[in-house]
């Protein structure tokens, strides 16, 4: 980390911890003076566990993106308790927070391995966060522990605002000031892509302010929990499950190209190609997927190919050449019991036609096709003239971009050009090449 931006990771970890101290401080004195004790510790000891548990949760949409759970216990906390209680829950269980990682190792991170000043900077700001987004709830009109419609809304939409507001500026000028990223571009990005789960979230937070504001509410809230946490068990299963398909695709293709060790890891080469091409046309992740499975089985029909002119050193006969040329229907057939997206299917079974009409297998034009197949068949191409075969060695990467580029309108389509360009031009399409081991080495 930069000494500019240590020294504010310093400075907001320090204006966390104060305001968060104060907080507990206030709420200690306030609970003398409270008159059913008990009760008010059982709330708080109810509310303090489901803050807890939600911090220790994070639901994994994909490795790269998870769903904090957090939102709810705060916005509960904060319709029912206020910002003092919000904040002075989220310091004081910050030190015993354990977040399991995305899947497969699902590696927990906690205070003993995780960086002290990313400890107190993480937990500043979500203290900062909630604070400031209780005072916005009541400077709003808002009154806490009053959850009457309408009344309630527009100073909820104002503590939401505050919260994502906050805590994105705060993170993104540690990122500011330590890589250099673009500030406004990032936090309107942050903003547009958690507003939807944050927003989603909101009701089931409201409805455990609203169970902690009856007559023995707080048992209500234990019963409404469990359920909660068994959705959320099932859908981190889901997941996983999503990944081993995932794990289980590449472990195909690994044994479709373990006979030839010019090819082997072809497939999950040009699967990282796509994706990097995918982002930069900004495909959403959906899209991405779907592409990405493609790239993992577009020669799975190899399989139904003779392995001598699979792995024949020299250049292949008109004759042979036709028989590898049918390997996209075979893919096809292969795979026309397994339930992919049509997408998915006319990636494999046209990755191999032109952009003028003049490919295969069907001789389709660029505009009779999704622009997804030429997105395919570039990073197919790309790998496939960088790599290293029997009867012609690998072009070096710059050669295979100007190569590319000679084919934009002829080939390939020109919008998945002009993105492979702009991919290669930022540096991110570094040829990978495995070597007998199965070693990456990157050119």
């Amino acid at each position: 980390m930069k000494p500019v931006a240590r020294i504010y990771a310093v400075l907001i970890s320090l204006i966390g911890f104060l305001v968060g101290v104060y907080c507990v401080y206030y709420k200690i004195i306030q609970l003398s003076t409270v008159g059913d004790l008990k009760s008010e510790l059982i709330e708080l000891f109810v509310l303090f566990s489901l803050a807890f548990l939600c911090r220790c949760l994070p639901i994994y949409i994909r490795p790269d993106f998870s769903i904090d759970m957090a939102f709810i216990s705060n916005f509960a906390i904060l319709l029912c308790k206020g910002p003092i209680v919000a904040a002075a829950i989220t310091i004081i269980s910050s030190p015993f927070i354990v977040v399991p990682g995305p899947a497969p190792e699902k590696k927990l991170s906690h205070i003993f391995n995780t960086d002290p000043i990313k400890t107190a900077f993480n937990t500043a700001n979500f203290t900062l966060s909630v604070f400031l987004g209780g005072m916005a709830f009541i400077y709003a009109g808002g009154t806490v522990g009053d959850l009457s419609f309408p009344g309630v809304l527009l100073p909820s939409a104002a503590m939401i605002l505050t919260i994502i507001i906050v805590n994105s500026i705060v993170l993104l000028l540690l990122f500011k000031l330590n890589s250099g990223i673009p500030f406004f571009g990032s936090l309107i990005k942050n903003l547009l892509e958690f507003m939807p789960s944050v927003i989603a979230a909101a009701p089931i937070g409201y409805f455990i302010a609203k169970f902690m504001t009856m007559k023995d509410g707080a048992y209500l809230v234990i019963m409404f929990i469990l359920p909660l946490m068994f959705a959320r068990y099932a859908f981190s299963l889901y997941i996983d499950v999503k990944h081993n398909y995932f794990v289980m695709l590449k472990t195909l293709t690994y044994s479709i190209e373990a006979k030839d060790e010019y090819t082997r890891g072809h497939s999950e080469r040009v699967e990282e190609y796509v994706k990097i091409i995918a982002k930069e046309m900004r495909y959403s992740y959906s899209q991405i997927e779907d592409i990405s499975v493609a790239a993992l089985l577009h020669d799975v029909g190899k399989i139904g190919i003779d392995e001598s002119i699979l792995t024949k050193p020299t250049s292949l006969t008109p004759e042979e050449r036709e028989i590898i040329m049918k390997h996209p229907q075979i893919s096809v057939q292969i795979l026309k019991e397994v339930k992919l997206r049509p997408i998915v299917f006319e990636m494999i079974l046209h990755h191999h036609e032109k952009y003028d009409g003049t490919g295969y297998p069907s001789g389709l034009s660029g505009e009779e096709l999704p622009i997804e197949v030429f997105v395919l068949s570039v990073a197919d191409t790309y790998d496939a003239i960088t790599s290293t075969r029997p009867y012609s060695p690998g072009l070096s990467a710059e050669m295979a971009k100007q190569l590319i580029l000679q084919e934009k309108g002829k080939q390939f389509h020109p919008k998945v050009v002009d993105a492979f360009i702009r991919a290669y031009d930022k540096g991110n399409m570094t040829v990978l090449v495995r070597n007998y081991e199965g070693r990456e080495l990157a050119y």
